[in-house]
């Protein structure tokens, strides 16, 4: 319905690794507002608040907002992996 205005934002990296496919996905819940608020970001960073905030992407640093990346959570899942293969 129009009055539900929960959003998800999602990436996926994947990797190939000794013929293997791996995924390694970020998430981020939140709603997304009738009017826009803040002057930072593009695209839908004016209109979504992350679940644990009461802020838009836009009316954030890019600290803050990374916090919340669902780029940024799939992206250290990667890492992490890719530390424990080098160890």
């Amino acid at each position: 319905t129009m009055s539900d205005r929960r959003a998800r934002f999602r990436t996926v990296i994947s990797l190939i690794w000794d013929e293997q496919r791996l995924q390694f996905e970020g998430i981020c819940e939140g709603t997304i507002l009738h009017e826009r608020r803040g002057g930072n970001g593009f695209g839908y960073d004016p209109v979504f608040i992350p679940s644990g905030s009461n802020r838009t992407f836009a009316e954030m640093d890019m600290l803050e907002k990374n916090a919340f990346s669902h780029r940024r959570k799939a992206a250290d899942k990667l890492i992490q992996f890719l530390k424990q293969k080098s160890s």
